[in-house]
């Protein structure tokens, strides 16, 4: 920078440094402008990005880069004036190119004030958004379009966009939302653990689902909760890393699933009926084949019902079941076996010929486990070991009154 020969700044010198500084910018065109809005300085980054020159524009009026509607709306005058009266503003408007191509300008317009305090003329930045602002109308195209609820929420754990599913979900306006912590859309005993779940996301931002495995809740504006299900996807942007959380409100599916375990529940219950036959003795008829989760029920079947009837026989009646493999056969056995743990005794029905030389030729030892071939057969042993278990009975309690009785 030139010093005079007096001492201090040479005006001069410091202008053209500053000129210097304004044509070194180049993603933002700097234009000055005098009071009633004529250019005064026209940058190099302005020329680049309009197309004129700095004689075609120096001395015009700045409204020549306004679209013809805007120039019959004496927009330019109101911007100007409104400048005037509020200071510095910020706002977005179109603009035309030299070629007449129009572009979207984010602008910046600041006031020159005299030592006076009059307005003197006014510095306006302008940079074309046309690219960014497409790409930012195509996401909230599809952000509204997204059959899901979709919540955006920024680094801080706030939210920062939300969709008209959202709204319709959540029974929140956007406004209520923009700018509330996510925790607003969770059930107030579950926000401490909630908070800890999304910094642990926000510390490895990637593409999941949410509480893998766990039943989620969401809370209305009302207060209800309901069922959902979340993905998370985090969002790289220059303000930092954004998590998008598209929320399905998955009620109905859960109350589906319930019906069918309902369903399945009661099918298994008529799969393996166990019947009171006689006083102390149960008949469990197995019909079909047994798998592991038919088996299951068909043990707790029998032991409850032995639970409540204080049963001492539980007749095992297969003569419906098709075929007798290893599998069927251990299934029968852990059954007898949780039976006699219960001071029951078991005994097999409908052993057919095939069926007894197939567990023959499989090598299936069924243990103790007494058989006959027809049901009737089988309830007939069912009541001699009822009488013979009496009979023990007896015997046992009078040789413990005539011991007491010496």
């Amino acid at each position: 920078m030139t010093t005079p020969p007096g001492g201090g700044l040479d005006p001069q010198a410091s202008l053209r440094d500053l000129e210097m500084m304004l044509d070194a910018v180049t993603d933002h065109a700097v234009v000055k402008l005098g009071p009633g809005g004529e250019v005064v300085r026209w940058s190099r980054s302005a020329q680049a990005l309009t197309g004129y020159t700095e004689p075609e524009l120096v001395g015009q009026s700045v409204s020549l880069l306004h679209t013809e509607e805007d120039r019959d709306a004496g927009l330019m005058e109101q911007e100007l004036e409104s400048t005037r009266q509020d200071g510095r503003r910020e706002f977005q408007g179109w603009r035309v190119r030299k070629d007449g191509e129009r572009f979207l300008a984010h602008i910046s317009l600041t006031p020159v004030r005299g030592e006076d305090g009059a307005v003197t003329g006014f510095v306006e930045v302008f940079r074309d958004v046309t690219e960014s602002a497409r790409a930012e109308s195509l996401f909230h195209g599809l952000l509204e379009s997204a059959p899901d609820a979709m919540v955006i929420v920024g680094p801080d754990a706030r939210i920062v966009l939300v969709n008209r599913q959202a709204e319709a979900l959540f029974g929140f306006e956007r406004a209520e939302l923009v700018g509330r912590e996510i925790e607003v859309l969770v059930p107030p005993r579950f926000r401490d653990r909630h908070v800890g779940h999304r910094s642990g996301f926000l510390a490895d931002p990637r593409l999941r689902p949410m509480g893998a495995g766990l039943e989620l809740s969401g809370m209305r504006w009302d207060g209800t909760e309901f069922p959902v299900e979340i993905s998370l996807s985090p969002l790289e942007t220059a303000e930092g890393t954004l998590v998008a959380a598209a929320i399905r409100d998955v009620t109905e599916r859960r109350e589906t699933e319930q019906r069918l375990l309902r369903q399945r529940d009661e099918i298994l219950e008529l799969s393996t009926p166990v019947i009171q036959v006689w006083d102390k003795v149960l008949a469990l008829p197995i019909i079909g084949t047994l798998d592991t989760l038919r088996a299951t029920r068909l043990t707790e079947g029998l032991l409850e019902k032995i639970a409540q009837t204080q049963a001492e026989v539980a007749i095992l009646d297969i003569s419906g079941v098709p075929t007798i493999d290893t599998q069927v056969a251990q299934h029968l056995l852990k059954t007898v076996q949780a039976a006699a743990l219960m001071g029951t005794v078991s005994i097999m029905s409908g052993v057919r010929p095939e069926t007894a030389q197939s567990m023959v030729h499989l090598g299936i030892d069924m243990g103790r486990l007494r058989s006959r071939n027809t049901l009737q057969d089988a309830l007939q042993l069912a009541l001699a070991v009822l009488a013979e278990r009496a009979g023990t009975a007896a015997a046992a309690a009078r040789a413990l009154t005539s011991g007491e009785s010496q």
